[in-house]
């Protein structure tokens, strides 16, 4: 049996390594996309510098700023309008999850014409060259072939997913990521610690991919409170770097039940990813328990010292994240609704360590909110 490991093309890290993302880019083409969030970046001085050095270039380039968390079909198709006309040799997102995201969705509607609908459930084979700059420390999207995105209408947020959408150039700055607010440090830090959790006891976890895995979930337990908490910049640079190594395990493990169950409740009650994927993790490793192999169940009980389930919930409280569902939201919730979108995630649930019924969902709600 053999296995194939799948990272983007070339990775260039450390601080100050933005800067080589003009000669980067003038190795791809000459006409480029770039995509950026709502205020952060440009209020740093990052973009400014970040465009000072790309138009030493001779790039032609336009900039749309301001993209929104959790993109949607609707952003998407605003963004396809404003650039009809335009052939580009790539699309760049700098910016979180939701920015290099939704690079990835308008490099595969741009080369595919299709409507990323049309590619649910389907694998990507076509895509404009992508890179990825990211500027937090957490959704892994700069190393993955995924794509998350929201149907408003339906209140779906559904994934598209293929090779062709792993980044040809991520380029992992930490210095980016020094200027985050404590809760986007830490609700990011969470989502990449459940990815590398998910992945270390997904069934399609191996010896190579635990290296990434086992790596990121040691470091970010040991480093995310000192990079939220006291701001060390040594520990944000290490957490930059295990995001990464997060992003690589789910790249090529998938994720698991946490996904299934934290998606819906992103894309009905607007919950933050990361955010949701805490809440989930400790009644997810107390379910799963009995069902981790006793190697791995060791590895995660000493490095914790002590129960998982019950070290992790102390951990987010550390971070200052919720621990309940009501902690945010005072509305009832529509389990039938998140139970059955949970469902429909058929990858992960299949994926998961333990078999998954439906009942087995709605008493995990249950158990969060």
């Amino acid at each position: 049996m053999f296995h194939l490991l799948e990272i983007p093309k070339k990775v260039i890290y450390g601080r100050g390594s933005v800067l080589f993302l003009g000669g980067e880019l003038k190795k791809i083409g000459n006409k480029f996309l770039i995509l950026t969030g709502e205020t952060s970046l440009k209020r740093s001085g990052a973009l400014d510098r970040i465009m000072n050095e790309i138009n030493k270039h001779d790039l032609e380039i336009i900039v749309i700023t301001g993209i929104p968390a959790e993109p949607s079909l609707e952003v998407a198709k605003q963004i396809c309008d404003r650039i009809v006309g335009n052939n580009f040799d790539g699309v760049v997102g700098i910016g979180g999850g939701s920015v290099m995201d939704m690079a990835k969705i308008i490099a595969f509607t741009l080369k595919t014409k299709l409507n990323p609908l049309e590619a649910k459930g389907k694998e990507i084979e076509e895509a404009l060259p992508i890179i990825t700059v990211p500027t937090t420390a957490g959704t892994g999207s700069e190393a993955t072939k995924f794509a998350v995105i929201t149907d408003e209408s339906s209140k779906d947020k559904f994934i598209i997913m293929g090779k062709a959408l792993i980044p040809t150039l991520t380029i992992i700055d930490p210095e980016l990521t020094f200027t985050m607010s404590p809760l986007i440090a830490s609700s990011t830090g969470i989502d990449a610690f459940c990815h590398a959790i998910e992945s270390y006891l997904s069934r399609n976890s191996t010896c190579m991919i635990e290296c990434y895995s086992k790596s990121a979930i040691y470091d970010i337990y040991n480093l995310l409170p000192e990079a939220v908490l006291n701001q060390s910049e040594k520990a944000k640079e290490r957490i930059a770097y295990a995001a990464f190594w997060s992003g690589v395990a789910i790249n090529n493990t998938k994720t698991t039940l946490i996904h299934a169950m934290s998606r819906p409740l992103g894309g009905m009650y607007k919950i933050p990813h990361g955010i949701a994927n805490g809440i989930l993790l400790p009644a997810y490793l107390r379910f799963n328990a009995p069902f981790i192999p006793p190697e791995k169940y060791k590895f995660l009980k000493d490095l914790f010292q002590g129960e998982p389930a019950e070290k992790v919930e102390e951990f987010l409280k550390t971070l200052n994240l919720p621990t309940r569902i009501s902690q945010i939201i005072h509305e009832e919730l529509d389990l039938d609704f998140l139970v059955r979108k949970a469902w429909e995630a058929e990858f992960n649930i299949k994926n998961n360590i333990r078999p998954v019924t439906e009942e087995d969902i709605y008493n995990l709600f249950l158990e969060v909110i």
